[in-house]
């Protein structure tokens, strides 16, 4: 059996907004020097360690921020030219970026002010991953598009393994967007039907016909914080256990890969 799929999840390089601690939701911020440098060292790093074969990445799923583009083709540049040539990038409007509304620049203690100026949150703190953001999204509107991501890159696996393809498929995103995705790639969640228009509703948000659509007659979405950490540059793995692609997984040891002879040894372990 090949290796098991991984969804390498990245988040963009440092911005001048993600450095100060400001929300950037949907303002197009393009990656400091800092940022540049830091993902160059990324990927001459994870490709001459081999955490990442580069024969193994089939797809690329990006957010269409200019920050996560950048970041792309940072992380690519040290792959030959065929190697780029054999892999998909894929720009999805669902990966996007929280939309923060009213708060978009702002920094958290800044929101907490301003929601207790507008007799919000008098009985709990506010949580962002309960409460959404005003004339932004709320938990429901985020966690429904990023099921529908999750469900065509789970989909892609499962069609890849059968097919036994090793398929490392990259994502390219945002803070709170890859936090949240993680989160709903193994854990319950809230899981509601689609009932209303907009959860009904099949939008196109990428352009690629090696994709397909997966309609979604539930999603999940999140009420709580997942706890989860990524600083910007950060890498994370998500895969599934047992080789099953209906077990998704976090991968603890991240972007590292085991010998062939250590994952297998737990390959048919419940």
């Amino acid at each position: 059996m090949g290796p098991t799929p991984r969804c390498v999840i990245v988040r963009h390089g440092q911005t001048e907004w993600s450095k100060s601690g400001q929300y950037t939701g949907l303002t197009d911020l393009p990656l400091t020097p800092y940022g540049v440098g830091q993902m160059k060292r990324t990927a001459s790093s994870i490709y001459a360690n081999n955490f990442i074969d580069p024969t193994h990445i089939t797809y690329v799923f990006t957010s269409p921020r200019t920050r996560a583009r950048q970041t792309v083709e940072l992380m690519l540049a040290p792959l030959t030219a065929e190697q780029r040539s054999k892999i998909k990038v894929v720009v999805d409007d669902d990966l996007r970026e929280w939309e923060y509304g009213d708060y978009e620049g702002l920094l958290t203690h800044e929101i907490i002010e301003l929601r207790k100026s507008r007799g919000l949150d008098q009985e709990r703190p506010w949580n962002i991953w309960r409460d959404g953001c005003e004339n932004g999204e709320t938990t429901q509107e985020i966690g429904l598009r990023l099921s529908r991501a999750l469900a065509r890159i789970q989909n892609l696996h499962r069609q890849h393994q059968a097919q036994g393809i090793a398929s490392d498929i990259m994502v390219f995103a945002h803070g709170h967007a890859l936090r949240y995705f993680a989160a709903l790639w193994f854990t319950p969640g809230v899981i509601k039907n689609c009932e209303t228009e907009h959860e009904k509703a099949q939008p196109k948000s990428y352009d690629d016909d090696s994709v397909p659509y997966v309609a979604l007659d539930k999603y999940k979405y999140l009420n709580d914080n997942p706890n989860f950490l990524l600083d910007a540059g950060g890498i994370g793995v998500l895969s599934y256990s047992h080789h099953n692609i209906d077990e998704p997984a976090l991968a603890l040891a991240g972007a590292f890969v085991p010998p062939p002879e250590e994952e297998s040894q737990h390959g048919d372990v419940k």
